[in-house]
C-alpha cells in the first residue's frame, strides 16, 4: 500500500461521484491543498481523515487502503 495508490483511488472515486476536489474536500472538513496533497500521494492519510473520505464516497476503509473490500473473519 503507498501512498501514491491510495490518493489515485481517493481521487477516482471523487471525480466517479462527480465532487469537484474543493466541494469534497469541504465535505471531508480538509483543505482543498491537504486533499491534493493526499491525491498526489505527498501526504498520508490519518485515521479519522480515512474514515471520512470512505463514508462521503460509500466505499470501506479497505477498498481505499488496498483497492479490494477485505471480508471479516467472523
Amino acid at each position: 500500500m503507498s501512498d501514491k495508490n491510495v490518493g489515485q483511488r481517493i481521487r477516482k472515486l471523487r471525480e466517479a461521484n462527480n465532487y469537484t476536489r474543493d466541494a469534497f474536500a469541504e465535505k471531508v472538513d480538509i483543505s482543498s491543498k491537504f486533499l491534493y496533497e493526499i491525491e498526489s500521494g505527498r501526504k498520508g492519510i490519518s485515521a479519522a481523515n480515512l474514515l471520512k473520505i470512505a463514508n462521503v464516497l460509500g466505499v470501506s476503509c479497505d477498498y481505499i487502503l488496498t483497492g479490494q473490500c477485505v471480508k471479516g473473519t467472523d
